[in-house]
């Protein structure tokens, strides 16, 4: 097992905004964090049973008080133990009454998705959705819960595929004043996003992974780079916004784009439709923070050209806090 996280300089209390204030609409449950951090789980196979909002106020409200109480080793709930920004919270003083509010969404409770990546964290859960997501936040807006300003993240499985989406993205929309972050394949067009861009509301992150059409099927295993690659340039003839708010991410899979040629071919085609901002990922299922596994030593060469060609290329690299934490780590 992974070693736990020790209090530093007698910080023994998590307050963490994730456990306070953010849903995670996970495939089978609803929880208070993103899948790779575990975190509270406020119902459990959740099944469109009813969705009680002052239930998940008390479980965080019972979360506090027990931290607050010093029930927990170094502070730290056991289920958040693995976490990659537990460190980032941990405070000396006890953590203060909050209200019902919540300020963070991550939608990923459609597991459907229209490629077959290899990295993927999710390969062996089962598609499809098992609950609607919309009339949870019709009664969030209602009870105003959520805030207006509230950072939303919709991914999946491939979000634009689920059922709900558009009408989900037009009320977040209409709701609120925040930009709204995707995470997509880029496979499937949407007009819903590219009005959003139109109204620069919408960020989208696609893990394109790869400069060429043989290499993304070696990744993928779907024959859709060039639909991707003519999905990005409509949004941006649609709207100049789109070619800051589009950010191309590059996940490094062993023996496959783990070179400098492939992520050359990357950057070219990124530099072919300007867009402006690019991220380096490791795999996640071999790497993951929670296993304590180390990259590979020639990785620590990938990144340093991959922000060289960055530099070179007036490109903006969007940074991962978990990818950041585990190079972090394999550098020790």
């Amino acid at each position: 097992p992974p070693p736990q996280i020790k209090c530093k300089e007698g910080k023994k209390y998590l307050d963490c905004p994730f456990l306070k204030n953010t849903l995670h609409f996970f495939y089978d449950n609803i929880r208070a964090c993103c899948s790779n951090a575990l975190g509270p789980i406020f119902f459990d196979k959740f099944s469109d049973e009813k969705f009680d909002l002052n239930h998940i106020y008390e479980v965080r409200k019972n979360y506090i008080k027990r931290i607050n109480n010093n029930e927990y080793i170094d502070g730290i709930p056991d289920c958040c133990q693995n976490c990659f920004e537990t460190d980032e919270y941990l405070k000396q003083d006890k953590i203060e009454d909050f209200e019902n509010k919540v300020h963070r969404i991550y939608f990923q409770n459609n597991m459907s998705c229209n490629a077959k990546c290899i990295y993927c964290t999710f390969r062996e859960v089962e598609r499809g959705y098992k609950y609607k997501v919309v009339p949870m936040i019709k009664s969030l807006i209602k009870e105003n819960i959520l805030d207006k300003n509230a950072l939303i993240y919709m991914s999946g499985g491939e979000i634009t595929i689920n059922p709900e989406f558009e009408e989900l993205f037009g009320i977040l929309l209409e709701y609120l004043n925040s930009t709204i972050e995707i995470f997509t394949s880029g496979i499937k067009y949407s007009e819903m996003i590219k009005y959003a861009f139109k109204l620069d509301r919408c960020n989208m992150v696609i893990s394109l992974d790869s400069g060429c059409r043989d290499t993304y099927f070696k990744i993928k295993q779907v024959d859709s780079f060039n639909q991707v690659i003519n999905n990005i340039k409509t949004y941006i003839e649609a709207s100049d916004n789109a070619k800051n708010k589009i950010v191309l991410k590059y996940i490094l899979v062993d023996g496959v784009n783990d070179n400098k040629d492939e992520i050359k071919k990357y950057i070219d085609i990124v530099n072919s439709f300007d867009v402006k901002n690019i991220r380096l990922d490791v795999d996640f299922e071999k790497y993951s923070y929670g296993l304590h596994k180390k990259i590979p030593a020639h990785y620590f060469e990938l990144f340093d050209y991959f922000y060289k060609l960055a530099s070179e290329n007036d490109l903006k690299i969007q940074k991962c806090i978990q990818s950041e934490k585990i190079v972090e780590y394999s550098r020790t």
